[in-house]
């Protein structure tokens, strides 16, 4: 009878010492991993936060990036500097995000190199048609351009804390175009106050059809557009892959990308902090800049794969089409393209493929 009425209670008692252990053991647990970890579970705010806006999808492997390169900068400024970052659409498109910088609402963003040289024009010297051959050369260039550009953009009251990019743009079409006379009578694609490329167009005796970016695909479909161009990857995503059966073999121009970042936001930081802030944006950009190469080289390799033809421009035509756009060019008012920047990215240039001639 006692045996059986102390039972519950022995259970009870050994339920209880069962508990108290687990607690203990999960207590030490959280001690020891606040020792590990250099901020607290529910860390606070950084005392410089950076309000960061990119275009970026969410769940993108784009964002896991950014959130890395969050993470490296709160632990190397000991949590006085991080990032709040807007990913997507969230903000509006890069006019709207622009716009919201300007005002203060945001501190930082990153954009492509097309609406950078909207702020800084000396960015189009980048985007000059047919001028690189490949990455190597343009990581060159950038290289002995980036403190010229860096200055542009200071004065235009903005600090560039790392480069990244779009990539190489090829052509996409419906139908095979090998020749510049190929063009002619053609649905070529543009966009509003597209000056470099309706000088080329011009040149080429070709009528554009503007249509939005959000609307190509549409327009592909519906035989509006026969003639488009933009990096493996991004014709990937959008589905405009589906509607083209022709990419040529050499690329177009150079798409860059940017993070910049208010001058009076950037002010508010120690030097050690701006310092540090430049060394981890600067790191983590050039891993992206790396992933998105990775993922054009992907990308054309399915697109292939999938029975899209490669068109290889023979070299006397390549030669026609690079006279033709270098006389485009000469057109475009010298306040949208300045002559300097451009003569300096060829300097560059030049200097780099004399010196990799020497090494063959």
């Amino acid at each position: 009878m006692t045996t059986l009425e102390n039972s519950p209670r022995r259970a009870n008692r050994r339920h209880l010492r069962i508990i108290s252990t687990r607690v203990f053991a999960a207590g030490i647990f959280l001690f020891s991993f606040s020792l590990l970890w250099p901020f607290p579970l529910n860390a606070a705010r950084p005392q410089h936060e950076i309000k960061l806006a990119t275009l970026a999808p969410e769940n993108s492997s784009l964002m896991k990036i950014f959130r890395e390169m969050n993470d490296a900068l709160l632990k190397e400024t000991d949590g006085r500097v991080g990032f709040k970052l807007y990913s997507g659409f969230v903000l509006g498109d890069e006019r709207d995000v622009f716009r919201k910088l300007r005002i203060g609402a945001i501190h930082a963003a990153i954009f492509t190199s097309t609406f950078l040289a909207t702020i800084n024009p000396d960015i189009r010297a980048l985007h000059v048609p047919f001028l690189f051959s490949n990455y190597q050369e343009v990581d060159y260039v950038l290289e002995k351009m980036v403190n010229d550009f860096n200055q542009s953009f200071s004065k235009n009251g903005y600090q560039m804390l790392g480069w990244s990019e779009i990539g190489f743009i090829y052509v996409m079409t419906t139908i095979p175009i090998n020749s510049i006379d190929d063009w002619k009578g053609k649905k070529v694609w543009s966009t509003a106050d597209a000056a470099m490329a309706n000088a080329v167009f011009s040149r080429a005796e070709v009528s554009p059809v503007t249509v939005g970016a959000p609307d190509v695909l549409v327009a592909l479909q519906t035989n509006l557009l026969e003639v488009v161009y933009n990096s493996p990857y991004y014709a990937l995503v959008t589905q405009w892959y589906t509607r083209i059966k022709y990419v040529t073999d050499v690329p177009l121009a150079y798409i860059g990308g940017g993070l910049i970042i208010s001058n009076r936001a950037f002010s508010r930081l120690s030097p050690q902090d701006q310092e540090i802030t430049r060394k981890v944006c600067a790191q983590y950009l050039r891993r992206l800049t790396e992933k998105t190469r990775k993922d054009n080289r992907e990308a054309l390799d399915l697109m292939l794969k999938r029975g899209i033809q490669q068109l290889t421009i023979e070299p006397d035509e390549l030669n026609h089409f690079k006279e033709l756009f270098d006389q485009a060019m000469a057109d475009v008012d010298p306040k949208f393209l300045p002559r300097q920047a451009l003569q300096k990215v060829k300097k560059a240039l030049e200097e780099y493929r004399a010196g990799t001639s020497k090494t063959e």
